[in-house]
């Protein structure tokens, strides 16, 4: 596997990994991940752009689940347009806690929503 291929792999499997995305990638997908290394996009750039999509995707959507993400394109885009400012490392390192955060917000409704409920014993 060329570094090329080794990219746009990682890339498929952290769009895959993301919450509200597709089950398997499309071949314009591949065709995207393949071409984000040629713009000069970072493996570390295109995860601050997942991570900030979902924290703004998260926010926006207040009590609503967003609409489910039918494309790499959509963060591709926000990759595109990540200003200096969010580029920045203390930034970055902001985000990656507020996702973690989010995530782990997240994950813990998920399993209240799971867990089973106690039996009532016949009280009532």
């Amino acid at each position: 596997m060329n570094d090329e291929q080794s990219f746009a792999a990682r890339v498929i499997r952290l769009y895959l990994d993301h919450p509200g995305t597709p089950d398997m990638p499309t071949s314009a997908d591949w065709d995207i991940a393949r071409s984000l290394s040629d713009w000069g996009i970072s493996f570390d750039t295109i995860q601050l752009a997942f991570r900030l999509a979902f924290i703004r995707r998260k926010r926006s959507s207040s009590d609503n689940e967003p609409p489910p993400i039918r494309s790499l394109a959509y963060f591709r885009a926000v990759a595109l347009n990540l200003t200096p400012q969010e580029r920045d490392p203390d930034y970055s390192d902001y985000v990656e806690k507020l996702y973690q955060q989010l995530r782990g917000a997240e994950s813990a409704a998920a399993a209240e929503n799971r867990a089973p409920q106690p039996e009532s014993r016949g009280l009532s």
